[in-house]
C-alpha cells in the first residue's frame, strides 16, 4: 500500500470555463493542506494559470503535430519526474493521452473526472468512445451527477470500473450577496440603461453552440410580444464563437430586441451580475452539472435551466426555479415567467446552496478519494 502526497492534475488547458475552475479549486487545496499537486497543460492556454497557487509546478506538453503521439511519454516523464503515483484527468482526451503510457503500469493510480456529457457531433462521439476504450478497472470515474453516469454508460458502453458521484461545490463566502450590501444595486442597473422596475436576467455561459443563446433571444421575443408583461432585459456574460457572437448580435436586431439584450463578454469576477440581476438562466442543449448555476443560487437567485444534464438534481421546481424543454424556446420563455413570480425566496435559496453544494463539502469528498491508498496486485 502507498499513499503518495503527490498528484498529478492532467487538463487540456486553463481557459475561462467551469471545469479549470473546479481543477483550481482542488489543486490549490491540496496545496494548501500539504500534499504535492503539479498542474499539466495540453496547450498553452494558460488564462487561469495566475488564479493557481504558486508554490504549485504548471508544465506545458503540447503536441508537435495533430499526431503526435510522443506526447503520451511526454506526459509520462513529467508525472514520474514529479513523484506522482496518482494522476487525475479532466475529461476523456487528457485521460486518453496521459492512458496509453501507463496502460501496463499497476503502481499508478488513474481517475478520470469528465466535464463533459452529450457529443456534439457523430465524430466526436466516436472520437470519445475510442477514448473510453482505455478505462481499466482499477481507474476511478469521478462523475459530477447521477444523471451524468446513467448518460456516459449507456451512450458509451463504459466498461467496468470503479465509480462515483461528487456534486460540484462553490464557495459560498465567496458567493455572497452580503459583500454587495454597500453597493446601489439600481445604479449599478442603470450603468447598463436597466430601470430599477425592470426585470433582469442573467445567463453565464461561453458563446458555443451547444449554449444555445439564440433560444435565448428566441424566448425574450417571445415575452416582449406577450401584452400586459414587462418587457425584461437579458444580460450576457461570457465570450468565445466570434462568428456567433456576431450572427446573436444581428438576431438581436432582426427580433427587434436593441436595448433589452446587453452582451458583456468575459469577466474573471461576476459576482456583481448576480447582485443585480432578478433570475438566472441557461438555455444549454447540453450541461453537466453548472457551477455558475449554483453560484447564482448562491446569491438567492431562482434558476430556470433547460432539463438537461444534473439540472433536476439542483432544482426544486417552483420554488428554487423552473425547468425548461431544451431547443424549445416557448417552454424556456414560460419557465422564465414562473421563475420571475417565484423570486421571493433568496435566503432559502441560499441556504439551500450552502447546506448541499458547498466548497467545503466537495473538497472534503475529493480529499477523502485522493487519499486512499493505492493497492498493487
Amino acid at each position: 500500500m502507498i499513499i503518495p502526497k503527490s498528484i498529478a492534475f492532467v487538463i487540456h488547458g486553463l481557459p475561462m470555463g467551469g471545469a479549470e475552475k473546479f481543477l483550481i479549486s482542488i489543486v490549490n487545496h491540496l496545496f494548501e493542506i500539504k500534499y504535492s499537486p503539479v498542474v499539466i497543460l495540453l496547450s498553452n492556454d494558460d488564462t487561469l494559470a495566475c488564479e493557481i497557487n504558486t508554490g504549485v509546478p504548471i508544465i506545458k506538453v503540447v503536441k508537435n503535430s495533430r499526431y503526435d503521439l510522443s506526447i503520451s511519454n511526454r506526459i509520462k516523464q513529467q508525472i514520474i519526474a514529479h513523484g506522482a503515483q496518482k494522476i487525475f484527468c479532466v475529461n476523456p482526451y487528457s485521460y486518453f493521452l496521459t492512458k496509453l503510457s501507463f496502460l501496463f503500469e499497476k503502481e499508478y493510480k488513474i481517475f478520470l473526472s469528465p466535464h463533459t456529457t452529450k457529443p456534439f457531433s457523430g465524430y466526436n462521439w466516436f472520437q470519445t468512445f475510442v477514448y473510453y476504450r482505455l478505462i481499466g478497472k482499477h481507474d476511478t470515474l469521478v462523475y459530477l451527477c447521477n444523471k451524468q453516469q446513467e448518460y456516459l454508460k449507456k451512450k458509451y458502453l463504459l466498461p467496468a470500473c470503479q465509480q462515483t458521484v461528487i456534486y460540484n461545490g462553490i464557495n459560498t463566502d465567496k458567493f455572497n450577496p452580503a459583500l454587495f450590501d454597500d453597493i446601489d444595486r439600481n445604479n449599478i442597473r442603470e450603468s447598463f440603461s436597466i430601470d430599477k422596475n425592470d426585470k433582469m436576467i442573467l445567463l453565464v455561459a461561453r458563446i458555443n453552440p451547444e449554449k444555445r443563446h439564440n433560444d435565448a433571444l428566441n424566448a425574450l421575443s417571445i415575452i416582449h410580444k406577450m401584452r400586459g408583461v414587462i418587457k425584461p432585459h437579458l444580460m450576457i456574460v461570457g465570450a468565445g464563437n466570434k462568428r456567433l457572437s456576431d450572427k446573436l448580435k444581428d438576431l438581436v436586431s432582426i427580433l427587434e430586441l436593441d436595448g433589452y439584450v446587453h452582451f458583456v463578454g468575459n469577466h474573471s469576477d461576476v459576482r456583481i451580475f448576480y447582485y443585480i440581476a432578478d433570475i438566472f438562466t441557461l438555455t444549454s442543449e447540453s450541461e453537466t452539472f453548472s457551477i455558475a448555476a449554483l453560484e447564482a443560487m448562491a446569491f438567492g437567485l431562482p434558476c430556470a435551466l433547460t432539463d438537461v444534464g444534473g439540472a433536476r438534481e439542483m432544482i426544486v421546481e417552483d420554488w428554487n426555479g423552473t425547468l425548461a424543454d431544451p431547443l424549445h424556446p416557448d417552454s424556456i420563455a414560460k419557465a422564465w415567467l414562473n421563475a420571475l413570480k417565484n423570486n421571493q425566496n433568496g435566503h432559502s435559496i441560499r441556504e439551500y446552496v450552502e447546506q448541499r453544494f458547498s466548497l467545503n463539502t466537495m473538497l472534503k469528498q475529493y480529499v477523502h478519494l485522493l487519499s486512499q491508498p493505492i493497492m498493487i496486485q
